[in-house]
């Protein structure tokens, strides 16, 4: 069979390049899916921010700053414009501005006895790199799944073409042979001509089956970002029922989703906690440019602040986490009924497949014996090329839904596998 392919391929004009198997799409897939390299990245980002956290709410904070004020009076008695004014002097308060500021100073700011904030930081970053993590695994599910439907199908489309083109190969013996019983008069010319018409007829399915594979070939590519158009043969495919699996990784998502928001109220109680920083700054720091040089100096301290009353926030933000908690447990609970359902009609698909695909395969078992049988009562001329001719087309009818059959049972474990996951 695959050196007559190779001969029709020839034919066609067709170059094969390649026999490519459904493992190495899948890894193209993954490989080149711009939503899979962007959740990769999301995860490196969110590593780096646990570094960001520390250095915003625990590092030093160190910064330079410098400040010019001049604030003149006006009409003053020693001239039009100073900044010793007399009682009848316009301008500012000399207590508040004091006719000018000149500073320029190094300031050191470091937070102390805030690890709690970053430990619930830190702790959001955590579950943001597990969320991330169980997304990068969903979305490869879900490319896979979308991958090896659209192999099988591409497949389909291969093995009818391969279906066809052994029947054209076929009729072509056919013709050869009748070409002579025609001459001899053993079949009449109509018979022959009949023959010749089934003969043109199955070359134009072939050529449909052979379009409608190279178009699933080339959506294959593009699922998978092969940039290339060159046609290449797949391999089967023999997929396997995986054993049931009664603690699903698809409830991981509403497990986070219920930490994600128990760390929400956790930020949110850090801000009822004592905030304690200590400062330090040096330099130069002026009112009056008289001496200015020796205005140098530095200072210390220390910052506290603890929230007394904010209108009971932190109850109002525990009452509506707490709905969203609920929401996230019956959304789990929907989809548990979901996904339960989806495994038994998928059950009940597979057996009913297997049982169509037993029944074809008994059927085309009796029709080969009676093809055979038929194929020698026309040479012998005691069967009509018609009569042969709707026996081969039934036989052939037959071949394709078994073939048909054999990859929907294919994609229906395919399905099976992608909800028991």
């Amino acid at each position: 069979m695959k050196k007559h392919l190779l001969i029709i391929f020839f034919i066609l004009g067709i170059k094969l390049f390649a026999q490519n198997n459904l493992d190495f799409y899948t890894n193209k897939a993954i490989e080149n899916n711009a939503s899979i390299i962007k959740l990769y990245n999301q995860n490196k980002i969110n590593k780096l921010q646990i570094d960001l956290n520390y250095a915003q709410n625990s590092d030093f904070q160190i910064s330079l700053t410098s400040n010019y004020l001049f604030a003149p009076f006006f009409n003053n008695k020693s001239g039009l414009v100073t900044t010793n004014p007399n009682a009848n002097a316009i301008g500012y308060d000399v207590g508040i501005t004091n006719g000018g500021l000149y500073s320029a100073q190094f300031t050191v700011d470091k937070n102390i006895f805030n690890g709690a904030i970053i430990d619930a930081l830190n702790n959001r970053q955590s579950i943001q790199q597990e969320s991330i993590k169980n997304n990068i695994e969903l979305a490869k599910r879900d490319l896979i799944k979308q991958v090896t439907d659209q192999y099988l199908q591409t497949y389909l489309s291969f093995k009818l073409f391969e279906l066809s083109s052994e029947i054209a190969a076929n009729l072509i013996r056919q013709l050869e042979l009748f070409a002579e019983l025609s001459k001899n008069g053993i079949v009449s010319q109509s018979e022959y001509l009949l023959l010749s018409l089934e003969n043109e007829n199955q070359n134009i399915t072939k050529n449909e089956f052979y379009t409608q594979f190279k178009v699933s070939l080339f959506q294959l590519n593009s699922l998978c970002g092969i940039a290339d158009t060159n046609i290449v043969t797949l391999d089967s495919v023999l997929l396997k029922t995986k054993s049931v699996i009664h603690q699903s990784e698809l409830f991981k998502k509403f497990e986070l989703d219920s930490l994600s928001f128990q760390n929400e109220q956790q930020l949110f109680d850090t801000k009822y906690f004592p905030q304690i920083s200590l400062f330090f700054n040096t330099g130069l720091n002026a009112v009056e440019i008289s001496n200015i040089q020796r205005k140098f100096g530095l200072s210390a301290g220390v910052n506290f602040s603890l929230p007394i009353y904010d209108g009971n926030q932190s109850s109002i933000s525990q009452q509506q986490n707490q709905i969203l908690l609920e929401s996230v447990k019956s959304f789990r609970e929907n989809f548990k009924t979901t996904l339960n359902n989806q495994k038994i009609s998928s059950q009940v698909r597979l057996e009913n497949i297997n049982n169509n695909i037993k029944n074809l395969s008994k059927q085309m078992e009796s029709y080969k014996t009676i093809i055979n049988i038929s194929e020698k009562l026309l040479q012998q001329g005691q069967l009509s090329m018609f009569e042969y001719l709707t026996l081969l087309k039934n036989y052939t009818e037959l071949r394709k839904n078994k073939i048909t059959n054999e990859i929907n049972y294919q994609l229906e474990i395919n399905n099976y596998n992608y909800w028991n996951y």
